[in-house]
């Protein structure tokens, strides 16, 4: 699953990234997304809201619902709804494919305790003195055989007395904790029992953990431990379900119940461990959701955006989330260069434009379904998901524009804004020529700018008078201030309220939504 609390800017396949983090704008404004976007100065630029699949629990969303007071109960009926808490088995046990175990061979360290034993339950323990430096399981046809690395550094058959065309079960009786070396060097300590099983004409290392102690690596991977305490229950009741339901969806048809990495939950042994998350594990010991009579498929990712997407069964529901929303909207802009878009579709000739199709269900439309990329040659439609693997897209929940030059003074400003922490908001077209000018419009206001000017803010009432008056090519010109609260009155029926100068004139409105019949537009 998706890691959340950990914000990184690329820039890869010619695309330049910025994150935004601009809480106080709330869900995003449904802006009218175009439906076929062109190219402005060869860019694309494109927003997404959001980080993950955005099915089923949103992790910062859970965060802001255990701070808006709801325990994780009340957290995992409103992201799993219609689910029921339930419990499994204390003795429940995993495999874990460990992944980065590479080199067919098990590899680990010697320890007081350290214990081999088979299938048939008969057992060695290992010496582990000055002269064993490391252990080694390996394959030799249909049989494991084990070696120690002497003090010389030379490889020594060890004949341990077991059966090697049995299953060998790698285990520590003292510290319950198996040190392992991977193929790269580094050292990984994993608790329960180390394995190398046979996966065809492979092996593969594999490590049978108690559902608990695996917990104990997974939450705080996936979920700041530090987090509120409701949500971080939330976080292991939902990685446990996620766990049971994967290993019953495999059923023992591959040597291991899940995976360690992202596709299915990170998992990396001891050193992730933290109290915190323990607490949250043993306070919801055992517990899972089931839905109905099965085990429900909790996924989660770290941010919707402030919607969450539909999923494959009736409890991952498409519907607003305020909690995500409260707690963040994490805008991330991407500007694709026509060449990086030829790039990846080699075929399509020059680039011209790009459709999207999407599923209705959020702000922009909903995320994107599908994609058309069409260019002077021919046209190429992939799916949403591919589109964003294919750019390191983080959500397909976003809008796309025509290039927002990142050369402008206008972006520059957007690209810096401190102010009320990213108040100017998302771009919802393309910037266009004015004149002597640039205009650039986004949820949070409209930005106008010439040399002589500089890049000016406009919104609300101000706007909409500016607009009526003809904007730039109307008798005001072009803003010289961004909208501000009146100082000193210049007109006589507007005492108090906002202002904006211009490079002839003055408009004033008595409030920032007031309508435009109330504000007084001056002139000179």
């Amino acid at each position: 699953m998706t890691k959340v609390g950990r914000i990184a800017m690329h820039a890869g396949l010619g695309a330049i990234a910025t994150t935004l983090t601009l809480g106080v704008l709330g869900n995003p404004v449904a802006a009218a997304a175009e439906a076929t976007v062109k190219p402005v100065n060869s860019t694309v630029t494109i927003v997404t809201s959001g980080w993950g699949h955005g099915i089923g629990m949103s992790q910062y969303g859970a965060y802001g619902a255990a701070k808006a007071g709801l325990d994780f109960g009340k957290i995992l009926s409103f992201y799993y709804p219609g689910t029921n808490q339930a419990k499994i088995s204390a003795s429940e046990k995993l495999d874990v494919l460990i992944s980065k175990d590479t080199d067919a061979q098990l590899h680990f360290y010697p320890a007081s305790g350290l214990t081999i034993k088979d299938s048939a339950g008969k057992k060695k323990v290992l010496p582990s003195g000055s002269n064993y430096k490391l252990w080694r399981v390996q394959r030799s046809g249909s049989k494991r055989v084990i070696y120690y690395k002497n003090a010389k550094s030379k490889w020594v058959k060890y004949s341990s007395g077991l059966n090697g065309a049995r299953q060998w079960f790698i285990h520590n009786t003292k510290s319950k904790t198996v040190k392992i070396q991977l193929p790269d060097g580094t050292t990984r300590t994993y608790r329960g029992e180390m394995l190398l099983r046979f996966s065809g004409g492979k092996a593969v290392s594999t490590n049978r953990v108690p559902m608990e102690d695996y917990l104990r690596s997974v939450v705080p991977a996936e979920m700041p431990a530090s987090w509120s305490i409701e949500a971080v229950k939330a976080q292991s009741v939902a990685a446990r379900s996620y766990a049971a339901r994967y290993k019953k969806n495999l059923n023992g048809s591959k040597v291991y119940d899940i995976c360690d990495t992202t596709s299915c939950q990170v998992y990396s042994g001891t050193s992730k461990e933290h109290a915190n998350s323990d607490k949250a594990i043993k306070a919801t010991a055992g517990v899972i959701l089931k839905y109905k009579d099965t085990i429900a498929y909790t996924m989660f990712s770290s941010s919707n955006g402030g919607h969450s997407a539909k999923g494959d069964y009736a409890y991952l529901t498409a519907h607003e989330d305020p909690y995500d929303d409260d707690m963040l909207n994490q805008y991330r802009l991407v500007t694709l260069t026509a060449s990086a878009i030829q790039k990846k579709y080699t075929t399509i000739g020059t680039f011209t434009s790009m459709t999207f199709k999407r599923d209705g269900q959020g702000p922009w439309g909903g995320r994107i379904t599908e994609v058309k990329i069409t260019g002077s040659k021919a046209s190429k439609t992939v799916s949403g998901s591919s589109f964003k693997s294919t750019f390191g897209l983080r959500e397909r929940l976003l809008i796309a524009v025509g290039g927002l030059s990142t050369s402008t003074e206008n972006y520059k400003r957007w690209a810096s804004d401190k102010n009320v922490n990213g108040s100017i908001g998302v771009p919802t077209a393309s910037e266009q020529v004015i004149g002597s000018g640039l205009y650039a419009q986004f949820t949070g206001g409209h930005l106008y700018w010439t040399k002589a000017t500089g890049s000016r803010l406009l919104s609300g009432a101000i706007y909409n008078a500016y607009k009526d008056a003809g904007g730039p090519s109307g008798k005001l010109g072009w803003p010289t201030s961004d909208v501000g609260k009146i100082s000193k009155a210049k007109a006589a029926s507007v005492t108090s309220g906002v202002e904006t100068y211009f490079e002839k004139g003055l408009i004033s409105c008595p409030s920032a939504t007031a309508e435009i019949s109330k504000c007084v537009v001056s002139y000179g």
